[in-house]
């Protein structure tokens, strides 16, 4: 199975599961989707895919989510996208806090 993160560098949330991946020795892709816009199908399938509130996907929490179509938003502005996001080969989850990453690569 491949695993991948979905990266921020900029992020400390995302340093953190990027560090703990790597002490742990888990072998995993890194998307820097700041550096590599995702595409909308990418977006698509991480919305659609995503455990938990799909608003949660969305850092500002003052968005209206009846006027918005969320995946035309991230595409749009990715630097608001929450991150970190680690995708198992299912799911993609969110996490926060970093550690919760250790609950999907076992």
């Amino acid at each position: 199975m491949t695993f991948t993160l979905y990266h921020n560098i900029n992020c400390s949330k995302s340093r953190a599961c990027f560090d703990i991946l790597k002490k742990k020795k888990i072998n995993f892709l890194v998307r820097e989707y700041t550096k590599k816009p995702l595409s909308i199908l990418e977006i698509k399938d991480l919305v659609t895919n995503l455990e938990g509130d799909k608003k949660n996907l969305i850092r500002d929490k003052k968005i209206d989510f009846e006027l918005i179509n969320l995946v035309d938003y991230i595409h749009k502005n990715s630097k608001m996208m929450q991150r970190p996001i680690f995708y198992n080969g299912v799911k993609y989850i969110i996490c926060r806090p970093p550690e919760k990453v250790l609950d999907y690569v076992t």
